[in-house]
């Protein structure tokens, strides 16, 4: 796992590496400046017959770039250095590196950029607290149109901890990180401005307490959590899941995740349905079991049934509550009755936030092991929280609520997937493409998850594999058959491949 910060710990990070002595601020920027350097050398297409400009703002971020352009005219590169304000030609740096002044510019507003030329981007780094304006915004406007352009830290523009756009910004190709990714390259505008993110390692203090940060997860992470199956396993070993799923308009939901689940290796399977759904899922779903049961005029489910799918959940290892259930006045009241009594393992989804929204129940009324998987509109009415504020910063708004989830665990789904484990540790997974933000995707998590906790896997566990898994079905429809077309139903035929693609590193 790897930490990732936010700009009080990067600030923080620096500190404690240059007052225990192991390295000093100006070895910290040499380091940078020479990584950045290498970079450059080593992964653009024929360097040596590349322009660059490097473009030094004020601060360390500025520092670090003319740095940089030292290392790349000493290795020969055709390097040009413009300075954003001319007091940074009083710096330390020009006396203790000899920089041929001829390969030194000034901006001014009449600067012309050449879209075939590289631009090193050291405008502005994490420290960034306000709108950017006046000359540079001018430049930063002029860069918008370049193709080749790498940043360093982070995009110019993009705010450290919430990747929000500070008035404008760079759109890099790569984005440079020093000692750790930052939050910002992991949401909103900053997701796509910071292109392809690279550490660069420049000396720092290794993180003491790495569990206090937020951790992105990598591939050896996943591999170690399969469940594995006994020689002597049979369909009931191998996890008995109950879905309280569907209803008219909305059968789509519980098959996707009756499907995933399925393909996701669960023995059996349950669907608790409305009667007038039968039909339908025994004929689509020909290797699970339908429970139906009798609905209200509207095709809902009415505290009358509650007793019914309690006894059905007292055979299950998981439940799957809420893809797909239509919801009208009543209920909130015979969701949270069932919620309140259930004592297994429990997925709950989309509509199976409706008592928590109402505040029928508390979450801490859940079963102890539950999992919640809300996208962000669903996260702002579970918590009565702004969904314009979540949007922009995720991270402060999960933080905040972390205490109501009295250690269940909470995967908030987006670009870049929250999951927040039952100790409260936050981790980032930005595994799944694009392609996943298509009508019922969500479903088929929801299925992915059900079928592990059956399987007895872990809440904390189950729900970084889940979310890992469902990423890599969209990898791997990519390489089978098109990195166009996508859409739910195409992703349980894929979990095979993507179960064999992790039990391979593994």
């Amino acid at each position: 796992m790897i930490p990732v910060i936010l700009k009080n710990e990067a600030f923080a990070l620096d500190e404690s590496t240059i007052s225990s002595g192991y390295l000093s601020e100006k070895d910290l920027m040499d380091n940078a400046g020479k990584s950045i350097a290498q970079f450059v050398v080593e992964n653009i297409h024929d360097p040596f017959n590349q322009n660059i400009i490097v473009l030094a703002g004020p601060g360390n971020n500025g520092g670090d770039a003319i740095i940089c352009h030292y290392y790349l005219s000493f290795y020969g590169i055709n390097s040009k250095l413009i300075l954003l304000d001319k007091q940074q030609k009083e710096s330390w740096i020009f006396e203790k590196y000899t920089i041929d002044s001829k390969t030194i510019n000034f901006h001014d507003d009449k600067i012309e950029l050449n879209p075939d030329y590289w631009y090193i981007d050291g405008i502005f780094g994490i420290g960034l607290k306000r709108n950017i304006d006046g000359k540079y915004k001018k430049i930063i406007d002029l860069l918008i149109d370049c193709p080749n352009i790498i940043s360093i830290d982070i995009p110019s523009g993009i705010y450290c901890d919430n990747g929000i756009m500070a008035g404008t910004n760079i759109n890099a190709v790569y984005t440079l990180t020093m000692g750790y990714p930052k939050a910002g390259h992991f949401f909103n505008v900053g997701l796509d401005a910071s292109g392809e993110v690279s550490v660069l390692d420049i000396g720092f203090k290794d993180i003491s307490e790495p569990h206090s940060f937020l951790q992105l997860i990598d591939h050896e992470d996943i591999c170690e959590q399969l469940p594995a199956y006994s020689e002597n396993a049979h369909k009931y070993s191998r996890g008995k899941l109950v879905t309280i799923a569907g209803s008219i308009g909305y059968t789509g939901a519980c098959i996707l995740a009756i499907q995933a689940a399925m393909k996701t290796g669960v023995g059996i399977v349950k669907a608790i349905i409305p009667k007038s759904l039968n039909v339908v899922l025994e004929t689509i779903l020909t290797e699970a079991i339908t429970i139906p049961i009798q609905e209200h005029d509207a095709g809902t489910f009415t505290t009358e049934n509650s007793s019914d799918i309690l006894l059905e959940t007292d055979w299950a290892d998981a439940v799957i509550f809420g893809p797909g259930l239509k919801t009208d006045a009543n209920s909130g009241d015979w969701m949270a009755q069932i919620l309140r009594k259930l004592e297994k393992p429990l997925v709950l989804d989309a509509s199976g936030f409706l008592p928590l929204i109402e505040n029928k129940m508390t979450i801490g009324e859940l079963p102890p092991d539950s999992i919640l998987t809300p996208h962000y509109a669903e996260f702002s009415r579970i918590f009565n929280l702004d969904l314009r504020k979540v949007m922009n910063d995720p991270i402060s708004a999960v933080r905040g609520i972390i205490p109501k989830l009295e250690n269940r665990v909470l995967i908030l789904k987006g670009a870049t997937n929250i999951i927040v484990n039952s100790g409260g540790d936050i981790f980032l997974m930005n595994h799944g493409p694009p392609a996943l933000a298509t009508a019922g995707t969500g479903d088929v998590l929801t299925g992915i998850l059900g079928a592990l906790l059956a399987q007895g896997e872990q809440l904390d566990e189950a729900s970084l594999l889940a979310v890992y898994l469902h990423g890599e079905c969209v990898h791997q429809f990519n390489k089978i058959i098109s990195s166009m077309g996508l859409i739910a139903s195409d992703l349980p035929a894929m979990l095979p491949y993507a179960l064999n693609e992790v039990n391979h590193v593994h």
